[in-house]
């Protein structure tokens, strides 16, 4: 009995290890928030059925059966792939994303960086990676809780979180919301007062 209870603990510290490992993977992203100049990718996000780009992209599928890909607009699109990049390495590393929960991860991304958009066209750099990666820090602690779900079929680029209200979201909910989450962690995005 005492094997088994000691394989539990062991079980349990090994995911707290996890859990601390992931979010200090996180917190090393989110101090780049507080300098002047973000990282750039080397070239634009495409994949997942997710588009980040400055402007929009011919639409070659209008005649197949493939959905249009989610499209995410704005003038500081590759420091946006820069910070979808490194997050998908840093979940695909931990096994946290595969094949199948990568529709609804990058989906929930993107679906954060057009909602701080429409809330504030102007947004600086760092404000859109910053609602980027307020939604990640949201899923990981959703999967570290076994609470992450995604669809097994994401038909027509549906996502698990698209019915869930805007008051019940956990992750991008706001512009204020975000730069209070990011202040309460040590963090003060560049340009923010």
């Amino acid at each position: 009995m005492g094997c088994l209870s000691q394989k539990k603990n062991m079980g349990c510290l090994d995911q707290q290890m996890r859990q601390n490992f992931q979010m200090t993977k996180l917190d090393a992203l989110a101090h780049l928030l507080a300098n002047p100049v973000l990282p750039k990718a080397s070239r634009l996000w495409s994949g997942a059925d997710v588009v980040i780009a400055s402007a929009p992209q011919p639409n070659h599928f209008s005649r197949s059966f493939h959905p249009r890909n989610c499209e995410v607009l704005t003038e500081h699109a590759l420091e946006v792939s820069y910070f979808f990049e490194v997050l998908r390495d840093r979940f695909y590393e931990e096994a946290l994303i595969d094949h199948c929960a990568k529709i609804e991860f990058f989906g929930r991304l993107a679906i954060a960086a057009d909602a701080f958009l429409h809330e504030q066209a102007d947004a600086t750099a760092h404000l859109v990676c910053a609602a980027v990666l307020r939604e990640a820090y949201a899923m990981g602690k959703q999967m570290d809780e076994g609470e992450f779900a995604s669809l097994i079929v994401a038909e027509g680029n549906q996502i698990g979180d698209d019915p869930t209200l805007l008051g019940q979201r956990t992750g991008y909910s706001s512009i204020k919301e975000t730069i209070e989450f990011f202040r309460g962690r040590g963090i003060q995005i560049y340009g923010t007062v």
